[in-house]
């Protein structure tokens, strides 16, 4: 009889394990739906960027409703505030720095574009999240390049599209440019 004892012990201990290890897996699994879902929450928000140490702020105003609120929402992507008739939203762009001095910024991803606006080396400009989904090659004087096409913003507030070769997220000067 002592014998059926320790056979069932074991199998109690596989049932308590199985049980244990079932239920850890429901609790993850509700722990990665819950963060699944804060992270599409946080991608809804226009795509900005969450990082707000390495940004550059912009401010923009819209119509503000009757009442009157003030609002900062979380993890400091989009900043709102009611000022009177006007409702101020300050997005949070990445920051990137112009590498090729004299770089034009066009109102289109194409050499064609017109020119909006010369670019000066080291110029901090924030970055949009558009870019090209394919990539072009230019010669840059010594050096050919074969990069997309990016969308920014200018410390003036103008929108425009440069060469990717001619910007980075440091500041540096592109070698080999004419």
């Amino acid at each position: 009889m002592s014998k059926q004892k320790k056979s069932m012990l074991p199998n109690l201990e596989v049932i308590i394990i199985l049980i244990f290890f079932l239920s850890f897996i429901a609790w993850a699994a509700s722990k990665c739906s819950a963060t699944k879902q804060d992270y599409a929450d946080s991608n809804e928000t226009e795509g900005l960027e969450e990082d707000n140490t390495d940004s550059i702020y912009f401010s923009m105003p819209k119509p503000l409703p009757q009442k009157e609120e003030k609002t900062t929402e979380a993890e400091g992507t989009t900043i709102s505030a009611s000022d009177g008739n006007q409702k101020v939203v300050t997005k949070i762009l990445p920051r990137l720095y112009i590498t090729i001095d004299g770089l034009n910024m066009r109102t289109g991803p194409h050499l064609d574009s017109t020119v909006i606006e010369k670019l000066s080396l080291f110029e901090e400009v924030g970055f949009t999240g558009e870019y090209t989904d394919s990539t072009q090659r230019l010669s840059l004087g010594k050096v050919m390049a074969n990069e997309p096409w990016i969308k920014i913003k200018s410390k003036r507030g103008k929108v425009g599209w440069v060469y990717g070769a001619g910007v980075d997220y440091k500041k540096k000067k592109r070698e080999g440019v004419q």
